[in-house]
């Protein structure tokens, strides 16, 4: 029996990332000179699929699959067992490809009717936007799995291929993979997205034990199993191999099996591959070559060779048929229509069902004349969704970025989300942002890097989906203060700093204490607001009394941003008191600083008008150094700064 099974995919360039990157709308090729093409638009779209007379020259009045890559090259799979290649610059379909009759030896066993034996889709490392960034559709598995393909066309099994696009033209690139060697009476096959990037496909036994036999073809580039799945009680006693389909739901939720006169409807899990159980059961159902999902996934329709669409209700097992339809096999299209293939070798007719859901009614159109539409369409779950990739962009502050994210199906066309659901978690404790497709957020200037993570269901399924984004930030320190100190000048303190870097900095705010408790404010001294140079600093309080002094710096950011420097102390002309002995005083050439304790402190050798001269920081282990000799002859002012206390001595030079 001759059936079509064609892959639905998208053909077109390559655009920019930011929005698809196609620029074709979705193509379906079949048959003898046909072709299908929906208009551009978001999912669904809208308006009439265009007819086309690409290809021309495919052998037969069939296909099993088709391929098509971002550079518009498109690969088809016969039921002559054989692959052929169109581009933009070539409409035709006499490139040939891959002899799949002759892979073994020429024994001629893998060829016959394609029917429902093949079935394309995106090797999953290549195609699913994972890892984030890789855009291009460049390569594809082929998964024969005919009445007549056996394992590497020795006997009855599966083999697999891989394709790629290179320039405007399809290469084979891998294969016979034989994934099935055994005997596997079969012709269902399908594939439908893991919802974690990856694919499954799933075949049929077609025996009387009602196997399901699933593979999974990870977004990593692993593929496990097969795994077998025995899902409701036996019913087959048709051991031919031919005249079967197999359907995913367009929430791959559920999966739809008809062969051997019955339908059988199952659970089907997107997460784990699993088959089971069994929804619906329709027995007298037909030779088994048309089957497909409503658009929310609540009925089945299937038809038998060229017969009436029929229908069923999976919850209720009301059934129904469509007045006045035809067909042989049907594909949901992106539009949300069902669409349904010819009634006999040389149609150019085609039929659409519309308002699936509850009120199904059909119409015709017509294919280009010459075109062949005889039995069949497309295999694949129109939602097909890829993961969610989120996307940053810095701006002009260092601190702040902007978000967005791309969701998309198989047609690379946007998949509307419940935006009450969009949840952005952003890994910096602060709360969560909802119901923002494209939010902005503020980090703090340290720390990090921070994991942004995104969760949202889409309004088809209301399944529930996932990325995350790494964001470092590399936010200089708003004032970084190289330091500060405090000097007693014959009653004023002279009070001084130095800047490296500043961001956004408004002023200082100068404070001082009696107790290192209780400060009041002597002055605000203007900041540089944004600098990368060194800056210095200076402030004299005047007229002080007392045994010591606190102070410490407040410095304002242009935001109210607040921050402390440390508190210094500044002893009242205790200079006798300081923990350290200079020698000699005065000197001629250079003086020599001795620690009476072994602890870190910082040196500063000052001029009379409180300029910084010279400066060492010593270490615990650093018990005398020598300084003065660069100098000129004068007097100067020697600070012994600790984390605890400074002292001042006066020295002079002769």
């Amino acid at each position: 029996m001759y059936m079509l099974l064609v892959w639905l995919l998208l053909c077109g360039y390559s655009v920019s990332y930011a929005q698809s990157p196609y620029a074709l709308s979705p193509a379906w090729y079949f048959g003898r000179g046909a072709r299908l093409t929906f208009p551009n638009g978001n999912f669904p779209v809208s308006g009439a699929p265009v007819t086309g007379m690409v290809p021309t020259t495919v052998e037969g009045i069939e296909a099993s699959t088709s391929i098509c890559f971002d550079n518009g090259a498109t690969a088809v799979y016969s039921n002559t067992m054989r692959a052929f290649n169109s581009n933009p610059a070539n409409a035709s379909f006499n490139d040939f490809i891959r002899d799949f009759t002759n892979n073994a030896g020429g024994d001629n066993r893998c060829s016959g009717s394609a029917t429902g034996g093949g079935v394309s889709f995106p090797d999953p490392v290549r195609n699913n936007y994972y890892p984030a960034g890789n855009t291009s559709n460049d390569a594809f598995y082929m998964v024969l799995s005919n009445d007549l393909t056996g394992g590497l066309c020795g006997s009855r099994g599966l083999n697999r291929y891989r394709f790629t696009g290179t320039g405007i033209a399809v290469v084979y690139n891998a294969g016979p993979v034989a994934i099935e060697t055994a005997a596997f009476p079969n012709e269902a096959i399908t594939a439908c997205t893991d919802g974690d990037g990856g694919y499954w496909v799933i075949s049929h036994t077609k025996t009387v034990n009602n196997i399901f036999r699933v593979w999974h073809y990870l977004r990593t580039g692993a593929i496990t199993g097969p795994t077998d799945y025995t899902a409701g009680a036996a019913f087959f006693s048709d051991s031919d191999a031919s005249q079967s389909y197999l359907k995913v739901s367009p929430c791959q939720d559920k999966i739809a099996f008809i062969g051997g006169n019955t339908l059988t409807v199952h659970n089907f899990s997107r997460t784990t591959g699993a088959v089971t159980g069994e929804l619906r059961r329709v027995t007298g159902a037909g030779a088994g070559v048309g089957l497909e999902f409503s658009p929310d996934g609540s009925r089945v329709y299937y038809s038998g060779l060229g017969n009436t669409v029929n229908w069923v209700d999976i919850a209720s097992g009301t059934t129904g048929s469509v007045a006045g339809s035809a067909s042989w096999s049907m594909q949901l299209g992106p539009d949300g229509k069902i669409y349904t293939s010819g009634t006999g070798t040389g149609s150019t007719t085609m039929g659409s069902i519309s308002n699936a859901n509850t009120a199904p009614s059909y119409s015709t159109f017509s294919t280009a004349a010459g075109s062949d539409v005889y039995n069949g369409l497309s295999n694949i779950a129109w939602l097909s969704p890829r993961l969610p990739v989120v996307t940053s962009t810095a701006t002009a502050t260092c601190n702040i970025f902007n978000f967005s994210f791309v969701f998309r199906n198989y047609f690379n066309a946007n998949i509307p989300v419940n935006l009450a659901s969009v949840t952005w978690n952003w890994g910096d404790a602060s709360a969560n942002t909802t119901g923002n497709l494209t939010p902005s957020h503020t980090f703090p200037t340290t720390g990090g890097p921070y994991t942004v993570t995104l969760t949202f269901t889409d309004q088809t399924c209301t399944h529930t989906w996932t990325d995350n984004i790494s964001v470092t930030i590399t936010c200089p320190a708003p004032v970084e203060l190289l330091n500060f100190a405090g000097l007693y000048n014959h009653g004023n303190v002279d009070l001084t700093w130095q800047t490296a870097t500043e961001v956004n900095n408004d002023y200082f705010e100068l404070q001082r204490s009696v107790d290192g408790i209780n400060f009041t404010t002597i002055g605000n001294i203007d900041g540089a607001g944004n600098s990368s140079s060194v800056l210095d600093y200076k402030h004299t309080d005047m007229g002080v009394s007392g045994a010591i002094l606190y102070y410490r710096l407040l410095q304002h950011d242009f935001d109210g941003t607040i921050k402390s420097s440390k508190i210094i102390s500044v002893r009242l002309d205790k200079t006798g008191s300081a923990p350290i002995v200079i020698m000699p005083n005065p000197f001629s050439s250079s003086f020599t600083l001795t620690k009476v304790y072994p602890e870190s402190a910082t040196v500063s050798v000052y001029d009379v008008l409180g300029r910084l001269l010279e400066q060492k920081v010593t270490t615990e282990g650093e018990l005398s150094l020598t300084l003065g000799e660069s100098l000129s002859n004068g007097s100067y002012f020697v600070q012994y700064l600790t984390d605890k206390d400074s002292y001042t001595l006066r020295v002079e030079k002769k």
